[in-house]
């Protein structure tokens, strides 16, 4: 696609976004954009420092010449559950990283040194290469060969200047593979860090099986990564009482009315500390519960929640946004949900959409398969 097709196709989605700002009226067209500005915040955590030093890493690695003794470790790898935040993290610093920014060359022609590729589901060799010459806007021939496809991305990775290949969901590329496809891909990720004449360096993101995939012997000593870990229930709730001050009171400008719980303290009676400890910060936790303990998800979560505040009209959030937005987050019944319920310790936010008929479903379709059925998510042994 030629630039001058990008900016009609460019123009004609703003078209269709005017046409429909149009019709809403100018009250809620300013509603949408304040939305939209909630959601271009960005949370810095710890986990930000070594990932914004694995990134820069990987820009110094690009000084090293061409001829001299190559820099092997040249991908960096994301890696955690679904929610975790990281396809956020990594496009928030690549924006932020000069020298990952696109430019025009000395012959004006504009060049995007990282280009961004979705791993296709289900993936082979084949399809992953051709979803690479896709992002970078070629469309190869229907019958082109699996070893063809990737000769051809690694020949045009050169011609486009592209120094970086972001891969998200990169686990689509080996979780169902097969030994001989999982070892092509490894040596065609371990082709494009050392091709000779123009190395690229690889941004990986993904939930298992990637870090498994990464500690592959052909992989473990190219490959620099960032785990995103799960939060912590008990040790986190500070954490995720900041963040949700800083989405409501800072971003959004709202008040929250909601009871945090305070300091547990020192209690001279061992039981009644205890419970008071328990006590401290229950709605946090329960939100940690409802996200299933994951950064990304939580902040999803908060705002939504103050998201159900602006379009009411309010300056505040209460409980009752949270209640709202996790049952329609989850498909829970009322008195299944996280935020309300007694034993919501018990509850699985994952599974709350089922019903009765839905596992019954399950089980009986385990059962013609000659299997025990299990809790639904869970597979069987």
């Amino acid at each position: 696609m030629d630039q001058f097709e990008k900016d009609f196709d460019r123009k004609r989605s703003q078209a269709a976004i005017d046409h429909v700002r149009g019709l809403i009226g100018d009250n809620r067209a300013a509603i949408a954009d304040r939305i939209a500005e909630l959601y271009d915040e960005y949370l810095t955590l710890d986990r930000d420092v070594p990932l914004r030093a694995a990134l820069m890493a990987s820009v110094a690695s690009v000084l090293t010449p061409i001829t001299g003794r190559p820099d092997k470790r040249r991908i960096v790898a994301v890696t955690g559950r679904s929610g975790a935040g990281k396809t956020t993290a990594l496009m928030k610093h690549i924006r932020s990283i000069p020298a990952m920014q696109s430019y025009k060359d000395d012959d004006g022609v504009m060049i995007h040194p990282v280009i961004i590729v979705d791993a296709p589901s289900p993936c082979t060799p084949r399809l992953l290469a051709i979803a690479c010459l896709e992002a970078l806007g070629h469309a190869p021939p229907g019958g082109i060969k699996e070893n063809q496809a990737w000769l051809l991305f690694r020949r045009l990775l050169k011609v486009h200047k592209v120094m970086w290949v972001f891969i998200d969901e990169a686990q689509n590329a080996i979780e169902t593979a097969s030994v001989r496809e999982a070892t092509v891909i490894g040596d065609a990720f371990k082709s494009l860090t050392q091709m000779p004449d123009w190395p690229v360096r690889l941004i990986l993101a993904g939930v298992s099986p990637l870090a498994s995939f990464l500690a592959r012997k052909q992989l473990y000593n190219r490959r620099t990564v960032v785990p995103f870990d799960t939060l912590d229930a008990d040790g986190t709730t500070d954490l995720v009482k900041s963040v949700l001050e800083t989405i409501v009171q800072e971003h959004a400008r709202m008040e929250i009315r909601i009871k945090l719980g305070g300091d547990a303290g020192e209690d001279s009676d061992e039981e009644e500390g205890k419970k008071r400890r328990k006590d401290k910060g229950m709605f946090l936790r329960r939100l940690m519960h409802a996200c299933d303990a994951e950064f990304g998800s939580v902040v999803q979560m908060i705002r939504a929640a103050v998201e159900l505040a602006i379009y009411a009209d309010r300056d505040h959030v209460t409980i009752d946004d949270f209640v709202k937005t996790y049952a329609s987050f989850s498909g829970c019944r009322p008195s299944k949900n996280v935020f309300t319920a007694d034993n919501w310790e018990e509850l699985d936010p994952v599974t709350a959409l089922l019903r009765d008929d839905d596992r019954a479903w399950e089980a009986e379709r385990l059962k013609s398969k000659g299997k025990t059925a299990t809790r639904y998510g869970v597979r069987p042994q």
